[in-house]
């Protein structure tokens, strides 16, 4: 895509020459009937400059290269305008280069948002208290016990890479192809997740989801340029908090944090409430024989409308891997269990995870 853009670019933009050549009658241009006066013929040779420098950036994915495309295609129409009878064909190659620049803008808006707020979470990052491990329900024990990690150490930062199959509707019957990676800290507890979805070619939705301070977002944008979704509100805060409370799995040190409180339900359930900033959620987990972490259930608002219900939402293991010697659930998959029927909406593969380590403070009496 980035070559056929290139040599488009590239060409569209020496046509534009033929307008200089006449202005200073450096070569004989029939196919430019009209006059050309010599300022007018200095802006084709402009217009030539910035397609190639479009070209160039495009293809080496400078951050500025929609400004300078947009700027080209918009001299080059006025000048197609001007000489229309000529030029007017020149309209369509304008208008393919326009769509690119626009997406290339769009792309650069939302690398430089996600940076922006990726790194915002990272500065926040502190050392959370730990409760005691004997304070925690036994089944809960021994899952920590199954990971690896050590009583005193403690996971402050995971960054994680996934690749998924997903469905945005419940009446889909294909799954869609995705990336995603996430950040999630748990002092202050939060989640960053920017996911990208193929749909078609040249067509394809990039979502964020991210939780701070109690409160949850959700934007999802075709080609990162049409919004189709931007949620906010108490119910994706909630529903939020839900989803981070049950990515625990992943971050095995979240299990100890002060916010969480436990409540055993039996020898292999327990129900887990977390509470931040005035915004609370609860969740079920399930362990198996051996300790090992095997489903988490939460009633959550299935979408954020006035009269939106809860209905059950379930993470299910398939899988576990290894990432710097902590065992966690690398395969899962998410449903919602509707009055309809139930809603397997993602089956995600987790394919690297990074953690930052530390030792817990003292947890505070």
């Amino acid at each position: 895509m980035k070559i056929g853009v290139f040599i488009l670019a590239l060409i569209h933009g020496i046509i534009h020459l033929l307008g200089f050549f006449k202005a200073f009658k450096l070569a004989e241009i029939s196919q430019l009937t009209k006059p050309i006066s010599q300022p007018i013929g200095l802006l084709w040779l402009l217009s030539f400059f910035l397609f190639l420098l479009f070209a160039s950036a495009f293809f080496s994915s400078k951050p500025w290269a929609g400004h300078v495309g947009i700027a080209a295609v918009i001299l080059s129409q006025v000048l197609i305008f001007i000489f229309w009878k000529d030029a007017k064909f020149g309209s369509l190659p304008n208008l393919i280069l326009l769509l690119f620049a626009i997406q290339s803008l769009a792309d650069n808006n939302w690398r430089s948002m996600m940076e922006k707020e990726v790194n915002t979470l990272n500065e926040e990052i502190n050392i959370p208290s730990q409760r005691p491990l004997e304070e925690l329900p036994p089944a809960v024990q021994k899952w920590l016990k199954t990971t690896g990690l050590k009583e005193n150490q403690i996971i402050t930062q995971a960054r994680i890479n996934q690749t998924a199959k997903m469905k945005m509707d419940p009446d889909q019957e294909n799954w869609r192809e995705a990336n995603a990676s996430q950040s999630s800290s748990i002092e202050p507890p939060s989640f960053h997740w920017e996911v990208s979805m193929k749909l078609f070619p040249g067509l394809f939705i990039s979502g964020r989801d991210k939780f701070k301070n109690g409160q949850g977002e959700m934007l999802i944008k075709l080609n990162r340029i049409l919004p189709i979704v931007n949620a906010k509100g108490p119910k994706i805060d909630e529903g939020s908090l839900q989803r981070y409370l049950g990515e625990m799995v992943w971050i095995p040190s979240l299990a100890r944090h002060p916010s969480v409180e436990w409540k055993v339900l039996d020898e292999s359930t327990a129900q887990a409430t977390l509470t931040i900033a005035g915004t609370s959620g609860s969740g079920i987990f399930h362990f198996d024989q051996k300790g090992d972490f095997i489903r988490f259930e939460a009633d959550r608002y299935f979408k954020n409308e006035p009269d939106s219900q809860r209905f059950p939402w379930i993470l299910e293991v398939e899988k576990y891997r290894e990432f710097q010697e902590i065992r966690i659930p690398s395969n899962m998959k998410a449903t919602w269990r509707l009055k309809e029927k139930d809603w397997t909406w993602l089956e995600l593969q987790i394919d690297s995870v990074i953690y930052t380590f530390d030792k817990p403070s003292p947890i505070n009496q």
